[in-house]
């Protein structure tokens, strides 16, 4: 067989005939298709972030169209997280035996559906429906978007393409921040008969945030199915074909100069044999609980707990958190205090300043304070950067870059109680926030340790605990900072600190 320099540079300089799948994707190379995906996995999982975290911000600006008391803010505002909960297995399910690709265009498509008629919802209880199935459907792409990116790349660049997706949903609260700045302070207000309703700013804001899920489905058509999945379907000559496709998209040479002819199959295949839905499930579901994945499952289960309940947490208390600083720096106070000291004095003194007197009714406005927004921006800047080194210098070490953000979390929130300086306690808080940034390295994990055949569960379920335990972080800590500030960032940094030790025992990168 003739080599071309092309081939060379692609890395197959030797003819393979028959070859596994990882081979057969190391043929392919890194190219423009793969640069491709990584850029429309990236906005899937933006869009899925718009529209879960995006829902804090059109809520603020909703309270008087939508007559919502604090409970139902609240409420409203977690609704999305319900929703991943709710279709995290059956996503596992649909991504495992239907396809990657198929799993994240109907996901998508739907869900744009409904996020962009809860901008027309005339109430907070319709609202609060439409944001919980249009969020089932989009956090789909939770597992769906990395999987395909990870089971369509070459290993050698596997890790660092899924932390380079990552960077996208890190800035997922930032970039709504950016589409709120100009379109909340518009003063329009239509109104629409058979709605009853009035369509003011915060609805465009809810349907702006919807479009990028109805974009992505729509880029995704451009794409081919993972090889991987087909090859484990059984579909060998669709996999194959697949594979020539992206090498010749990759290479520029024909699909026929693919050196690969045959696909040895070192899996075992999934059985094509019709089963019920719920023996599937529970057959995909167990499979993770028993050897030899049970103890690769603890592990990784125990610390998507801790790191999404943190992360995930105590993000959707960024407002309130830097709400409190600037006020304080504002009136020229705060010398001395750490940051819980600055939350107590603030909310003391806005409870002095109003004679400690409750607030019946709460004025409709249509905008959000701006250092909400700024500190949003900022946070989704920080990650995002961060995430981005990450990527470009830690793929390889996986296990030492989670212990290193893990344990850079641990100790800021120990400093943000020790530092008696209100700047630095607001810069520790955000240090400790970055403990986000593991979830990426959680879902290359996730990509590498699981069967083809069980990724997409594994994947789903994960994300299913994750988002169960920031809707619990998310109610534990408005009560705990409340109660005991200080006592709150020294137990989740012990958290974190376990957090470490299980980090430890994952496999070795060398391996």
């Amino acid at each position: 067989m003739l080599i071309t320099k092309k081939q060379m540079k692609f890395g197959t300089e030797k003819p393979l005939h028959a070859a596994t799948i990882e081979e057969a994707l190391t043929a392919t190379g890194f190219g423009k298709y793969n640069f491709g995906l990584l850029l429309v996995c990236s906005w899937t999982l933006q869009a899925m972030g718009m529209d879960l975290f995006g829902t804090s911000f059109v809520v603020a600006a909703a309270v008087c169209d939508l007559e919502l008391s604090l409970q139902q803010r609240a409420l409203l505002t977690a609704t999305p997280l319900i929703g991943v909960v709710l279709g995290a297995q059956l996503w596992g399910y649909v991504s495992d035996t239907k396809g990657r690709r198929l799993t994240l265009v109907l996901s998508m498509s739907v869900g744009f559906v409904f996020a962009a008629l809860s901008s027309f919802s005339p109430d907070w209880k319709t609202m609060a429906f439409m944001k919980l199935i249009s969020s089932t459907f989009t956090s789909a792409s939770n597992s769906g978007a990395y999987t395909l990116l990870g089971e369509s790349c070459p290993e050698r660049s596997r890790g660092r393409s899924m932390l380079l997706c990552t960077c996208s949903l890190m800035c997922s609260q930032a970039v709504v921040a950016v589409f709120a700045f100009p379109i909340l302070p518009l003063q329009f207000a239509y109104w629409i008969d058979f709605l009853s309703i009035s369509y003011r700013p915060w609805r465009l804001l809810a349907l702006v945030m919807s479009l990028p899920c109805a974009a992505t489905a729509c880029l995704l058509q451009l794409f081919h199915e993972s090889p991987k999945f087909l090859l484990s379907r059984g579909q060998h000559d669709q996999a194959l074909e697949v594979l020539k496709k992206i090498y010749a998209c990759n290479t520029g040479l024909g699909s026929e100069s693919f050196p690969v002819k045959k696909l040895i199959d070192e899996q075992e295949q999934t059985s094509n044999q019709e089963e019920s839905f719920l023996r599937v499930l529970w057959q995909q579901t167990a499979a993770l609980f028993r050897p030899p994945l049970l103890s690769v499952t603890l592990k990784l289960f125990y610390l998507v707990t801790i790191i999404y309940m943190t992360g995930s947490g105590f993000i959707l208390w960024l407002p309130y958190i830097m709400n409190n600083l600037f006020s304080v720096l504002e009136t020229g106070g705060g010398a001395g205090m750490n940051l819980c000291t600055v939350i107590r004095y603030s909310t003391d003194s806005m409870a002095a300043a109003a004679g400690n007197s409750t607030i019946l009714q709460e004025v409709c406005n249509d905008t959000i304070q701006p250092t909400t927004l700024i500190s949003a921006m900022s946070y989704g800047a920080l990650a995002s950067s961060s995430n981005l080194v990450l990527s470009l210098t830690c793929g390889s070490r996986k296990r030492l870059a989670m212990i290193g953000i893990v344990l850079l979390s641990g100790i800021s929130a120990v400093l943000l109680n020790l530092v008696s300086s209100p700047i630095a306690g607001g810069v520790f808080f955000f240090l400790f926030l970055l403990c986000a940034l593991s979830m990426g390295l959680l879902s290359v994990y996730f990509v590498e340790l699981y069967p083809t055949s069980l990724r997409g569960m594994a994947s789903c379920l994960s994300v299913m605990l994750g988002r169960s335990s920031a809707f619990f972080g998310v109610n534990a800590i408005g009560y705990l900072i409340s109660a005991n500030c200080e006592a709150t960032f020294y137990a989740w940094s012990a958290l974190l600190f376990s957090a470490i030790v299980v980090s430890w025992f994952l496999p070795s990168d060398k391996k």
